[in-house]
């Protein structure tokens, strides 16, 4: 029998086994989603659900507000589901429990991220979803990156731990404005930005980078880190407009995968939209090659 119960920090290390089982080319830790689950803002209405039987986790959701989208309404949803449990229902049982609590709490659409597989695709439609947005999973060892680009005359690298956290935001906020996706995240309040990912414990201040030109941010690159693993994930890289076309955001990128290199990371993973043709190419020439194909998948409420 399988039992359905409100989740909550100490289910972090179960959790994460199982959404690395399904999301191998994915990185979080156990102190980073307990930080996060511990720290959401109130008016984000966080729901945990864990789906047990004979004591193993063999379901999970997550469901809340977007509350970093100007779309009012619009809410996350997140279900996994064991491989070896998966055709019994729970995950039907898991989403009419999170789409129950979102429409409580005002949701209207909500947005999921899928794997590619057709047993996904095919489970995901007959329950409302539409495929958006699609994603390619890259992943590089770091024991063979090209040189970083020359600078150019007035450009200048300097760790996120030297800019400090109102300097990254100016960029990473306004970056972000123009990122491809089915739902834009243009409303990001800096204390909740700050909370976040700033204080992240998955966050390596020391190893993310901003480009400086004559010594005004203009280009960062955020790269979170699982020490134990040695595995990075680029959690966004982004340029002001003003100052696109330059190469910043492939100099950024560059000084950080080194920078990671030379302090024990052996793999980097991050994923881009597949409109994304800049970040893209920049990836490619770094050295990044796909692993694995998502989904932005969205449903009316």
């Amino acid at each position: 029998m399988t039992t359905f119960r409100t989740a909550g920090p100490d289910d972090v290390e179960r959790y994460l086994a199982l959404r690395n089982l399904v999301f191998p080319h994915q990185v979080n830790t156990i102190e980073g989603v307990r930080h996060f689950w511990r720290n959401v803002p109130a008016d984000e209405h966080l729901r945990l659900v864990a789906a047990e039987r004979d004591g193993q986790l063999v379901g999970f959701s997550r469901a809340g507000l977007n509350t970093w989208s100007s779309e009012e309404g619009t809410a996350i949803v997140f279900v996994l589901v064991h491989p070896d449990h998966r055709g019994q229902g729970i995950g039907t049982q898991l989403l009419a429990q999170a789409e129950e609590h979102l429409r409580g709490v005002g949701g209207t659409r909500m947005q999921g991220w899928s794997a590619d597989d057709a047993e996904t695709m095919r489970w995901l439609a007959s329950h409302g979803f539409t495929a958006g947005h699609e994603l390619r999973y890259s992943a590089i060892g770091l024991d063979a990156l090209p040189p970083v680009p020359s600078l150019p005359a007035g450009v200048t690298t300097a760790t996120f731990a030297e800019l400090g956290p109102a300097a990254v935001y100016a960029v990473d906020s306004v970056a972000t404005l123009d990122e491809p996706g089915d739902i834009p995240n243009d409303r990001i309040d800096y204390d909740k930005w700050l909370l976040h990912v700033w204080d992240g414990p998955e966050l390596d201040k020391e190893l993310s980078v901003g480009v400086l030109v004559d010594g005004v941010p203009a280009a960062v690159t955020l790269l979170e880190v699982d020490r134990p693993t040695g595995r990075g994930w680029s959690g966004g890289t982004g340029t002001l407009r003003e100052y696109r076309g330059r190469g910043l955001a492939k100099i950024a990128k560059g000084v950080c995968l080194h920078r990671a290199a030379a302090h024990g990371v052996v793999t980097a993973y991050t994923s881009n939209d597949e409109v994304n043709g800049p970040m893209l190419a920049i990836n490619e020439w770094l050295g990044y090659r796909p692993v694995a194909t998502g989904w932005s998948q969205l449903k009316a409420l």
